[in-house]
């Protein structure tokens, strides 16, 4: 058993289920799931069950995969010219020319 707030809630996919009857619901990329309290046994039909309670909580802080490769874009630009600089002192040290 799941227990969600208004913005936690997810969206419903039950119509694309390949269970028909089944409540399927799609949750953010990230989202966290908390177990509340110990599993318990319930009868359900003819069966017994473990049913845990758990909580989710959406991730709505999360990049987006446009955001994720920009971000990583600058870091590697920024490390290259820090290397280039790095470079360019070390060669200056050993009073080596670069150009030509």
């Amino acid at each position: 058993e799941i227990d969600v707030g208004q913005v936690d809630r997810g969206a419903s996919i039950s119509g694309l289920s390949q269970y028909p009857g089944e409540a399927e619901k799609l949750f953010q990329p990230l989202s966290n799931l908390e177990v509340l309290g110990e599993p318990e046994m319930e009868k359900r039909g003819c069966d017994m069950v473990t049913v845990l309670k758990i909580r989710i909580n959406a991730n709505n802080t999360g990049l987006t995969i446009d955001q994720m490769e920009e971000r990583r874009k600058t870091l590697h630009v920024a490390m290259f010219r820090n290397i280039v600089k790095e470079l360019e002192r070390d060669v200056k040290v050993k009073g080596v020319s670069v150009e030509g």
